[in-house]
């Protein structure tokens, strides 16, 4: 775990040495206003299985003791990006495993507790989709539809019964996800998903870094990221590359993941 940090700490700092100042928001977006039709958008209202939340570490209710945790993520994270102007937010790692597709939707659901403060989930993961099987939710429609032309994007956007977050899931596996992820379709996802949605947020649950170039192909078109590491499973040398990859791109932080309860002070994310 030390060695983690450590290696987290030693890329930010040579890429603060490296780089010239601080990049400008890329969001030329005034700042989250809830539209006033908000209540009159229609969309596929679906169930979550909530049986399945505990197993894959899911926010289950107002009791829930990790939803405290996943607060205090939301509030500095909401901070971060309003201060910049944010609306959209790229949940990255650097391999598979590290937790970023249950993060990814804790801080969707925590984002969406706050009053006035809608989320969007939107699965963009081409290789190991699973947002819409951790929420337990049955037989949903694919993104990749929406891509290919053979849906539109409210066809694929679903209304989970979770305080004020809509999901946009994907089942399908794709080779063509750097592709589909500069096209036209792609701003179109960003356009409406921020503006006719109301979302205050949204989070795109993306491919890990290394292994495929799907997430480099996209990252130039969201405003930050929150990059997630794993305690003794995330490798140095693959944290250091993926520093590297990100230079030049606004972050919101980077979150340690799976650290034993004795390494946490503070808040514990799980």
């Amino acid at each position: 775990m030390d060695r983690i940090r450590d290696a987290v700490s030693k890329a930010r700092q040579e890429r603060a040495g490296s780089k010239s100042p601080a990049a400008a928001p890329r969001s030329s977006l005034p700042r989250f206003q809830p539209p006033p039709s908000r209540g009159q958008e229609t969309f596929r209202e679906v169930k979550c299985d909530f049986d399945r939340f505990v197993d894959h570490r899911i926010i289950s209710n107002e009791q829930d003791p990790v939803l405290n945790a996943y607060r205090v993520l939301r509030t500095r994270v909401l901070q971060k990006m309003e201060d910049n102007n944010w609306r959209t937010l790229a949940v990255i790692s650097p391999g598979p495993g590290a937790g970023k597709t249950v993060t990814a939707i804790n801080l969707g659901i925590a984002i969406g507790s706050k009053e006035g403060s809608r989320s969007t989930i939107v699965d963009l993961d081409f290789y190991r989709p699973r947002v819409a099987h951790y929420l337990g939710i049955a037989d949903p429609p694919s993104i990749l539809d929406y891509f290919e032309g053979t849906a539109s994007l409210t066809d694929v956007t679903l209304k989970p019964d979770l305080p004020d977050v809509l999901v946009i899931a994907n089942e399908r596996v794709s080779r063509k996800g750097a592709e589909h992820l500069t096209s036209a379709k792609a701003d179109e996802l960003i356009a409406r998903t921020v503006n006719d949605y109301g979302s205050r947020i949204v989070i795109f649950d993306m491919s890990p870094m290394l292994g495929c170039d799907d997430t480099i192909a996209f990252l130039p078109k969201v405003d930050c990221v929150l990059l997630v590491v794993a305690s003794g499973q995330s490798r140095e040398p693959d944290i250091k590359e993926t520093m590297r990859l990100l230079k030049g791109v606004n972050m919101v932080g980077t979150l340690l993941n799976k650290a034993p309860p004795e390494a946490m002070i503070g808040a514990q994310y799980y």
